[in-house]
């Protein structure tokens, strides 16, 4: 019975210790985010957000899906650096390919820290690089645009 008590207590310190496999730091989660992004997971990338930043992935969503398999992206990222002040976070990360830094900012909510992106922050703070990653996503979608509408002009005529 002792030992049941014992086994018992170990498993749950050992649980709580690892954070029950949820993300614990503003890279942890921005890593998860980032990924979930790149493989067009909106669900799991909503789960490391704010209200605001699933607001932002339920507009994206739709148009991404359009694009299909082209939109996902293969390329990788690689985390830079975290500062945390208080409740908030920013993580800097490089898209591969990629020549600029770009930011993601997280504020923590009942001691969990969550992606924070509102419409406003996708332009960054210099207006060129998008966050979450998805300048390249965009650029693609764009390309694949005018590919369809050049081959919608040429059997047209």
């Amino acid at each position: 019975m002792k030992t049941r008590l014992v086994l018992s207590l170990a498993v749950a310190a050992l649980i709580a210790a690892c954070g029950g496999g949820a993300a614990s730091t503003p890279t942890q989660v921005a890593e998860q985010y980032l990924t979930a992004l790149n493989k067009q997971d909106f669900d799991a990338a909503k789960k490391l957000g704010t209200e605001k930043t699933g607001q932002m992935l339920d507009m994206m969503a739709p148009m991404m899906k359009m694009m299909g398999e082209a939109a996902k992206a293969e390329a990788g990222f690689k985390i830079l650096n975290e500062a945390i002040d208080g409740e908030k976070a920013t993580v800097t990360y490089r898209s591969e390919g990629k020549d600029a830094d770009e930011t993601l900012n997280l504020i923590q909510k009942d001691g969990k820290w969550l992606v924070d992106m509102a419409k406003e922050d996708s332009a960054g703070d210099t207006g060129a690089d998008m966050d979450m990653g998805l300048d390249s996503l965009m650029e693609e979608g764009s390309e694949m645009i005018e590919e369809g509408t050049e081959v919608l002009e040429e059997a047209a005529h």
